[in-house]
Protein backbone atom coordinates (compact mmCIF):
# COMPACT_ATOMS: atom_id res chain seq x y z
CA UNK A 1 0.00 0.00 0.00
CA UNK A 2 0.98 3.38 -0.46
CA UNK A 3 0.78 6.82 2.22
CA UNK A 4 -2.01 8.97 1.23
CA UNK A 5 0.08 11.26 2.55
CA UNK A 6 1.55 12.66 -0.46
CA UNK A 7 3.87 15.61 1.26
CA UNK A 8 4.10 19.06 -0.70
CA UNK A 9 2.18 17.97 -3.72
CA UNK A 10 -1.60 16.68 -2.59
CA UNK A 11 -3.61 15.11 -4.99
CA UNK A 12 -7.31 14.84 -4.75
CA UNK A 13 -8.79 11.01 -4.76
CA UNK A 14 -11.08 11.65 -7.88
CA UNK A 15 -7.80 13.30 -9.69
CA UNK A 16 -6.69 12.13 -12.94
CA UNK A 17 -3.42 14.08 -13.27
CA UNK A 18 -1.16 11.67 -15.06
CA UNK A 19 -3.93 9.07 -15.64
CA UNK A 20 -5.24 9.03 -19.51
CA UNK A 21 -7.66 6.50 -20.53
CA UNK A 22 -7.45 3.46 -23.44
CA UNK A 23 -9.72 2.00 -25.31
CA UNK A 24 -8.24 0.54 -28.88
CA UNK A 25 -10.96 -1.42 -30.46
CA UNK A 26 -8.14 -2.92 -33.23
CA UNK A 27 -5.78 -4.43 -30.53
CA UNK A 28 -8.70 -5.08 -28.26
CA UNK A 29 -6.71 -2.81 -25.50
CA UNK A 30 -9.18 -1.37 -22.90
CA UNK A 31 -7.49 0.66 -19.82
CA UNK A 32 -6.15 2.91 -17.73
CA UNK A 33 -2.15 4.39 -18.51
CA UNK A 34 -0.37 6.08 -15.91
CA UNK A 35 2.38 8.33 -17.17
CA UNK A 36 4.52 10.47 -14.84
CA UNK A 37 8.12 12.32 -15.73
CA UNK A 38 10.80 13.39 -12.64
CA UNK A 39 13.63 14.92 -13.04
CA UNK A 40 13.84 13.14 -17.00
CA UNK A 41 12.53 9.79 -15.59
CA UNK A 42 9.31 8.50 -17.14
CA UNK A 43 7.51 6.31 -14.97
CA UNK A 44 4.16 4.68 -17.18
CA UNK A 45 2.44 1.43 -16.17
CA UNK A 46 -0.67 -0.30 -18.47
CA UNK A 47 -3.69 -1.32 -16.24
CA UNK A 48 -5.93 -3.53 -18.14
CA UNK A 49 -9.57 -3.90 -17.33
CA UNK A 50 -9.73 -7.26 -18.46
CA UNK A 51 -6.67 -7.97 -15.42
CA UNK A 52 -8.11 -5.67 -12.84
CA UNK A 53 -12.20 -6.76 -13.05
CA UNK A 54 -13.59 -3.76 -15.07
CA UNK A 55 -13.11 0.09 -15.56
CA UNK A 56 -13.41 1.08 -11.94
CA UNK A 57 -10.69 -1.69 -10.67
CA UNK A 58 -8.27 -0.62 -12.82
CA UNK A 59 -8.79 2.81 -12.36
CA UNK A 60 -8.31 2.78 -8.60
CA UNK A 61 -5.14 0.41 -9.37
CA UNK A 62 -3.94 2.91 -11.59
CA UNK A 63 -4.90 6.00 -9.18
CA UNK A 64 -3.04 3.52 -6.54
CA UNK A 65 0.20 3.57 -8.60
CA UNK A 66 0.25 7.35 -9.44
CA UNK A 67 0.11 8.31 -5.92
CA UNK A 68 2.91 5.99 -5.28
CA UNK A 69 5.11 7.57 -7.97
CA UNK A 70 3.83 10.93 -6.31
CA UNK A 71 5.17 10.39 -2.75
CA UNK A 72 8.46 8.36 -4.04
CA UNK A 73 9.12 10.99 -6.85
CA UNK A 74 7.28 14.50 -5.73
CA UNK A 75 7.62 17.69 -8.19
CA UNK A 76 10.02 19.83 -8.19
CA UNK A 77 9.86 22.62 -6.08
CA UNK A 78 9.13 26.02 -8.02
CA UNK A 79 12.20 26.87 -6.70
CA UNK A 80 14.21 23.97 -8.45
CA UNK A 81 12.03 24.29 -11.52
CA UNK A 82 12.75 28.31 -11.84
CA UNK A 83 16.63 27.35 -11.90
CA UNK A 84 16.56 24.56 -14.84
CA UNK A 85 19.37 25.61 -17.54
CA UNK A 86 17.68 25.60 -20.87
CA UNK A 87 19.23 24.66 -24.00
CA UNK A 88 18.81 28.44 -25.19
CA UNK A 89 20.16 30.25 -22.95
CA UNK A 90 22.42 32.96 -23.97
CA UNK A 91 22.37 35.17 -21.10
CA UNK A 92 24.30 32.74 -18.92
CA UNK A 93 21.35 33.64 -15.80
CA UNK A 94 18.48 31.28 -16.33
CA UNK A 95 14.97 33.60 -16.53
CA UNK A 96 17.20 36.83 -17.86
CA UNK A 97 17.64 37.84 -21.15
CA UNK A 98 17.90 40.36 -23.77
CA UNK A 99 14.84 41.60 -25.72
CA UNK A 100 14.20 44.05 -28.91
CA UNK A 101 11.28 45.82 -28.68
CA UNK A 102 9.37 43.86 -31.78
CA UNK A 103 7.91 47.30 -32.68
CA UNK A 104 11.50 48.68 -33.16
CA UNK A 105 13.10 45.27 -34.80
CA UNK A 106 13.29 46.54 -38.52
CA UNK A 107 14.50 50.11 -37.59
CA UNK A 108 18.01 51.31 -38.22
CA UNK A 109 19.83 49.98 -35.25
CA UNK A 110 20.35 53.46 -33.09
CA UNK A 111 16.72 53.66 -32.76
CA UNK A 112 15.73 49.82 -32.12
CA UNK A 113 14.88 49.98 -28.06
CA UNK A 114 16.83 46.98 -26.66
CA UNK A 115 15.35 45.46 -22.69
CA UNK A 116 17.47 43.17 -20.29
CA UNK A 117 14.38 41.18 -19.61
CA UNK A 118 13.24 39.00 -15.82
CA UNK A 119 11.18 35.94 -16.02
CA UNK A 120 9.78 33.97 -13.24
CA UNK A 121 7.09 31.56 -13.08
CA UNK A 122 3.73 31.87 -10.97
CA UNK A 123 1.65 29.70 -9.01
CA UNK A 124 -0.92 29.54 -11.31
CA UNK A 125 1.55 28.75 -14.12
CA UNK A 126 1.82 32.20 -15.91
CA UNK A 127 4.91 34.09 -15.70
CA UNK A 128 5.74 37.20 -14.36
CA UNK A 129 8.13 39.71 -16.62
CA UNK A 130 9.82 43.10 -15.79
CA UNK A 131 12.16 44.41 -18.37
CA UNK A 132 14.75 47.09 -18.00
CA UNK A 133 15.95 49.53 -20.67
CA UNK A 134 19.19 49.39 -22.11
CA UNK A 135 19.36 53.05 -22.62
CA UNK A 136 18.11 54.29 -19.76
CA UNK A 137 20.09 52.08 -17.05
CA UNK A 138 23.08 51.62 -20.08
CA UNK A 139 23.91 47.51 -21.00
CA UNK A 140 25.39 46.89 -17.30
CA UNK A 141 22.54 48.24 -15.12
CA UNK A 142 19.73 46.71 -16.76
CA UNK A 143 21.09 44.00 -17.07
CA UNK A 144 22.33 43.56 -13.08
CA UNK A 145 18.84 45.11 -12.22
CA UNK A 146 16.94 41.74 -14.30
CA UNK A 147 19.57 39.67 -12.48
CA UNK A 148 17.73 41.50 -8.98
CA UNK A 149 14.49 41.43 -9.79
CA UNK A 150 14.87 37.83 -10.52
CA UNK A 151 16.46 37.04 -7.57
CA UNK A 152 14.15 38.68 -5.13
CA UNK A 153 11.06 36.92 -6.94
CA UNK A 154 12.56 33.79 -6.54
CA UNK A 155 13.24 33.98 -2.89
CA UNK A 156 9.59 34.07 -2.78
CA UNK A 157 8.16 31.19 -4.29
CA UNK A 158 7.00 28.82 -2.11
CA UNK A 159 5.16 25.01 -3.11
CA UNK A 160 5.99 22.66 -5.83
CA UNK A 161 5.74 22.94 -9.74
CA UNK A 162 2.06 21.94 -11.25
CA UNK A 163 2.58 21.05 -14.79
CA UNK A 164 -1.56 20.99 -14.73
CA UNK A 165 -1.56 24.30 -13.70
CA UNK A 166 -4.34 26.80 -15.48
CA UNK A 167 -1.75 28.96 -18.69
CA UNK A 168 -4.47 31.06 -20.04
CA UNK A 169 -6.28 34.01 -18.45
CA UNK A 170 -9.56 34.04 -17.22
CA UNK A 171 -12.26 34.61 -19.82
CA UNK A 172 -14.80 37.60 -18.79
CA UNK A 173 -18.03 37.67 -19.03
CA UNK A 174 -20.61 40.10 -20.98
CA UNK A 175 -23.51 41.51 -19.54
CA UNK A 176 -26.51 41.85 -21.21
CA UNK A 177 -26.58 45.45 -23.35
CA UNK A 178 -22.78 46.39 -22.53
CA UNK A 179 -20.51 45.93 -25.79
CA UNK A 180 -17.32 43.30 -25.74
CA UNK A 181 -15.19 46.55 -25.98
CA UNK A 182 -16.30 47.52 -22.46
CA UNK A 183 -17.18 51.00 -23.81
CA UNK A 184 -20.31 52.60 -22.94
Amino acid sequence: MFSRNLGRWPVSRGSTYGISRVDNETSRTHGWLVTIQRRGVIYRKHFSDGVFGGKPRSFAAAKEYRDEIIAAHPPLSMQEYSNIVKKNNRSGVVGVCRYCASETRDLPEEKQRWFWVASWPLPDGRRKRVKFSVKKYGEDGAFQMAMDARSSALGKLVGAFDPGAVRRKATRRRVAGVPASGAH
